[in-house]
C-alpha cells in the first residue's frame, strides 16, 4: 500500500514494523527479492532515500539529518512501537545512526554490507571525497550527495550502546566492508555476524534464500525479546 501523502513510502502487511532502507545510488526495489520470503507476519515498509527512485529533494535532503528524517517518516508508516530496521550499505549506516541517536524507536537491526564509519577525520575526508565522486559517476543529484558523507564518528562511537538483537550480513568477497562488519558484530552487545560465502556487495540479491532465512531468524529473536520485555522479564 502506497502512502498517499508520501508516495515514496510503501507499506505492506500487518504486524510488528520492519523498515527497509536502501543504499546510495540505489532504490527500494533492491529489497524486492527478500520481501516474499519474509512472510506476512510483519508490516514491512520500503522507502526511497531523497533524490532516489523519484523521491523529492527537500531543503535538508543532502545531509545526514535530512536522510534520517526520511527514515523516521518510514518508521512512522510502520505503525506504533519500536521497529526493526533493515539497511543495506548507506541504508545500514543510517539505520545504525538511528539506533545510536534514538534507540527507543528501534527493536532490532539488520545491517547489510555496511560499516560504522571512521573516527580519524582524515579517513572521513577521504571517504567524503569518494562519495562525491561516486555520486557524479552514478548520476545521483548533487543536492543529495552529502547524505552519504560522514560528518563525525557518532555511529562508531555509539556501537557499544546498541543492545537490541542485531544481524550483521556481509559478502565474503565484499572486502571493503568485511572489517567494519566484524567490528560491529564484536562490539554490539547482541549481534550475530553472517559472512555469505561467494557474495559481493549485494548478498540479498545474489544469495537471497540464505539472507532471507537469517533475517527471519532475527525477526523471531526480536519478537521473543519484545514479548519478554512486555512481560517484564529480565
Amino acid at each position: 500500500m502506497t502512502n498517499g501523502e508520501h508516495p515514496h513510502v510503501v507499506a505492506r502487511g500487518t504486524g510488528p514494523g520492519v523498515v527497509c532502507s536502501h543504499g546510495f545510488a540505489d532504490d527500494a526495489a533492491t529489497f524486492e527479492p527478500l520481501l516474499g520470503g519474509l512472510g506476512d507476519a510483519h508490516r514491512i515498509v520500503t522507502w526511497h532515500l531523497p533524490g532516489h527512485g523519484g523521491a523529492p529533494i527537500g531543503p535538508t535532503a543532502g545531509t545526514r539529518p535530512g536522510a534520517l528524517a526520511g527514515l523516521e517518516e518510514a518508521m512512522a508508516a510502520a505503525g506504533p512501537g519500536p521497529v526493526t530496521l533493515i539497511g543495506h550499505s548507506l541504508g545500514g549506516y543510517l539505520s545504525l545512526c538511528q539506533a545510536v541517536l534514538a534507540p527507543a524507536g528501534v527493536a532490532g537491526l539488520v545491517l547489510m554490507s555496511t560499516g560504522p564509519g571512521f573516527r580519524d577525520p582524515a579517513k572521513r575526508a577521504r571517504w567524503n571525497e569518494r562519495i562525491r565522486d561516486y555520486a557524479a559517476e552514478r548520476g545521483v543529484p548533487s543536492a543529495v550527495a552529502g547524505m552519504g558523507e560522514q560528518p563525525d564518528s557518532v555511529a562508531l562511537d555509539g556501537l557499544a550502546s546498541v543492545t537490541v538483537p542485531s544481524l550483521i550480513i556481509v559478502g565474503g568477497e565484499d572486502r571493503s566492508y568485511l572489517r567494519g562488519c566484524r567490528l560491529m558484530a564484536d562490539t554490539m552487545a547482541d549481534a550475530t555476524l553472517l559472512v555469505v560465502a561467494g557474495a559481493g556487495h549485494f548478498p540479498h540479491r545474489t544469495h537471497t534464500a540464505e539472507v532471507t532465512a537469517a533475517i527471519r531468524n532475527l525477526l523471531e529473536r526480536v519478537r521473543s525479546s519484545t514479548a519478554s520485555e512486555a512481560k517484564g522479564d529480565t
